[in-house]
């Protein structure tokens, strides 16, 4: 019967945490690569169907493909957020044994 306790306790959690990263790194290199196609269809698209970028302005192209990865960059490190449990009451993140010293100081 401990036994089973302990399978159940520790396999089962752990099982889901693998599932759980599994999925996230298969998004994560899902979007990884689309967002790379994306900026080299952007680039190509503006090599081939255009003919304002001639001799002296062929690097425009790469820099516009550039500004796309950089922006997806920004926006999903903007949107990494940090979970509930590891904010404090105010939503800042910090101790709670330091909160309530703070508190009881003042009298």
């Amino acid at each position: 019967m401990l036994r089973a306790y302990v399978v159940q306790e520790t396999v089962g959690p752990l099982r889901g945490l693998g599932r759980y990263l599994l999925f996230g790194l298969a998004g994560a290199i899902a979007v990884s690569v689309s967002i790379v196609l994306a900026a080299l269809a952007l680039m190509r698209a503006l090599q081939s169907e255009t003919s304002l970028f001639g001799a002296n302005w062929s690097f425009v192209p790469h820099l516009a493909g550039a500004a796309v990865l950089i922006v997806a960059i920004v926006v999903l490190a903007l949107a990494i957020k940090p979970t509930r449990d590891a904010q404090g009451a105010n939503g800042v993140a910090g101790n709670a044994a330091d909160d309530d010293s703070e508190e009881s100081d003042g009298g």
